[in-house]
């Protein structure tokens, strides 16, 4: 019979009815590999929305104040009680404060995992440097104190309240290590096969992802301003994903770009079957990994990425195509998605990549061995 396990996270990634983003994608991969070795108690929680709340996620200083305890202890002290919990896994970062209340009212009779998407101070990071130029100067400011405050916060909880971290990729696990967690295990991303009846048109490329998102909108523009000095011929770039208003000024700034906006999943297949490659345009770190990789792999897609946007993942044998930096990924672009042999090469690629890449049982295997080594 299984042990019994907790996994804790925000409501909002159990609900079907939410569109399908990274967070949500990452929590269900880790949900899945628990209830391989628990019988697994879902504890959903919500975030705590008060003015307060509200003020400091406009001026980005909302440090580890998602949530207030207070109003969950009770319930979460019973239902560990009640049901012999022995483990109780924490999905993000943010969930780490659940921590500290656990550790005092049960000590090491119940184990804390946290499973992390990512670092989550990265982001923070890039405000106040690399970023400056784009963002208002008092928002590097406040980045710059949000950074110091938030690594201060990540490391007492890692050092005093969790026993381990769970984190995605082997740069996400040195940085753990380096803020004091006491165990780390990197989970790679599983890939699900899922072929589709691939029919490629020559020369167009796609890319999905959320263009808010500063890494997404930096890569995919920074790669169609190199298609444009390039006076690239025959390339169409389609773009999925949202805000609108983004999307749409893409379009209207390259005459290649065709901005679809969102789709849902059947309009997503109907969508990809024609495209030559899928941009995965990653051109430095930020929080967590490329979760939209994964689906492009169980297309059977030809895929064009960097080093860094592949973090995370594991495979044998078989490569997707890669391009360090956005010139080269415009090369590639107008070598591999013109010419129909490379095309299938690449794709063979692909397939080759998911065939020897990790399964969930696998996985288990390795955070059952992982989780018996904390004492």
């Amino acid at each position: 019979m299984k042990p019994a396990a907790i996994f804790l996270s925000n409501s909002i990634y159990f609900d079907d009815s939410k569109k399908e983003g990274g967070v949500k994608l990452c929590t269900r991969e880790y949900l899945s590999l628990i209830k391989l070795l628990f019988n697994v108690t879902l504890f959903p929680v919500n975030y705590h929305i008060n003015i307060r709340y509200r003020v400091r996620v406009k001026l980005g200083i909302n440090i580890y104040h998602d949530y207030n305890t207070k109003e969950h202890r009770e319930q979460l002290t019973d239902t560990i009680r009640n049901n012999n919990i022995s483990v109780v896994f924490l999905n993000l970062s943010n969930t780490a404060v659940f921590a500290e209340i656990i550790k005092k009212e049960f000590g090491e009779k119940v184990k804390v995992v946290l499973c992390s998407h990512g670092n989550e101070s990265g982001d923070y990071l890039h405000e106040a440097t690399r970023l400056k130029k784009q963002v208002a100067f008092h928002r590097t400011l406040l980045s710059s104190y949000t950074l110091g405050s938030m690594l201060k916060k990540e490391a007492a909880f890692r050092q005093n309240f969790i026993d381990a971290v769970l984190t995605v990729s082997p740069v996400e696990e040195a940085l753990e290590k380096w803020i004091g967690a006491k165990k780390v295990l990197m989970v790679p991303r599983t890939i699900r096969a899922g072929f589709i009846n691939w029919q490629p048109v020559a020369g167009r490329v796609g890319f999905i992802g959320d263009l808010s998102h500063w890494p997404n909108y930096f890569g995919i523009n920074e790669v169609c301003k190199a298609l444009q000095s390039a006076s690239a011929k025959g390339i169409e770039v389609r773009i999925v994903g949202t805000p609108e208003h983004i999307g749409k000024e893409l379009e209207k700034t390259f005459p290649f770009v065709k901005y679809t906006g969102y789709l849902n999943e059947a309009e997503l297949e109907k969508e990809i079957f024609a495209w030559s490659a899928f941009l995965n345009p990653v051109f430095y770190y930020s929080r967590g990994v490329s979760t939209k990789l994964a689906k492009a792999f169980g297309w059977g897609l030809p895929v064009i990425t960097t080093s860094i946007g592949c973090r995370g993942y594991e495979w044998k044998q078989g490569n997707p195509v890669f391009a360090e930096n956005p010139v080269e990924m415009a090369t590639k672009i107008n070598e591999e998605a013109t010419d129909t042999n490379k095309m299938k090469e690449a794709r063979t690629g692909t397939l080759e990549l998911v065939k020897a890449s990790p399964s969930l049982e696998n996985i288990s295997k390795d955070l059952h061995d992982f989780l018996e080594s904390i004492e």
